[in-house]
């Protein structure tokens, strides 16, 4: 994940870097966070952010089957942010403590990378056990869920559809969220994905799936209906004319 000027944020997971290697992928001008898999080949996370900006890295808590790597943004006119790189390797379960302990690293958090959650809700073709055990928790644990409007994954088996794993989770974030967008430029599997934020620029924002919860919502305003009565004194004169003969 790239953190760099007008927050913007870009995922970067999966960076199969080793730590007999501590200098690899390093970029000029940026202070590089890892978190790099030690039991296995491929795996690890990684963050970068401008040396210019307010941040510092942030312990990450164990976790069961996430790895993550983590900092901490102060900011003008807004709490301090905690911005995590995340993956979920596509064979293990989403699990609830997980995300709790990762949004538990502050009042303001955004949960970014490749979770392996495929759910029809954000534009994948069909679901799968992480992306409906996402849905599930998404009222639960109170967070939203931003999600590209065109696919983030293209497998290389052509018999396997296009998906989209990579999407952002916020919780507490009072930040305008400004586009999320899919890169198409690279050969990768797995395409770069930008997440602007902040006031608008003024140019034509880019397409946001940002997901509503149906199931949620409507019981919400039903109770909301169904509980508001509006009162108000009734003129003799008005009275009069809404008599019938």
């Amino acid at each position: 994940m790239y953190v760099g000027e007008q927050h913007r944020y870009r995922s970067r997971t999966k960076t199969y870097l080793k730590p007999n290697r501590p200098k690899a992928c390093s970029i000029a001008g940026y202070v590089q966070l890892r978190t790099d898999r030690t039991y296995s080949s491929k795996g690890g996370t990684a963050l970068y952010y401008r040396r210019s900006l307010h941040c510092g890295p942030i312990n990450i808590p164990p976790l069961t089957n996430m790895e993550a790597t983590g900092c901490r943004l102060a900011m003008t006119g807004h709490s301090t942010l905690v911005i995590v790189s995340v993956y979920l390797p596509s064979p293990k379960r989403l699990l609830r403590r997980d995300l709790r302990a990762l949004f538990a690293l502050g009042d303001a958090v955004i949960l970014f990378g490749d979770f392996n959650c495929k759910n029809i809700r954000w534009g994948c073709p069909s679901n799968n056990y992480n992306g409906i055990k996402l849905d599930e928790l998404e009222d639960r644990l109170d967070f939203g869920i931003i999600a590209p409007s065109t696919s983030t994954c293209f497998p290389h088996v052509v018999t396997h559809r296009p998906s989209t794993i990579d999407i952002a989770l916020t919780k507490g974030v009072a930040l305008n969220f400004n586009s999320i967008e899919t890169i198409h430029g690279l050969t990768s599997d797995h395409r770069p994905v930008i997440l602007k934020m902040g006031p608008p620029d003024g140019g034509r924002p880019i397409p946001i799936r940002k997901i509503t919860n149906w199931k949620e919502c409507r019981p919400r305003l039903r109770k909301s209906t169904l509980q508001t009565s509006i009162a108000f004194p009734m003129t003799s004169r008005l009275q009069t004319r809404l008599t019938l003969p």
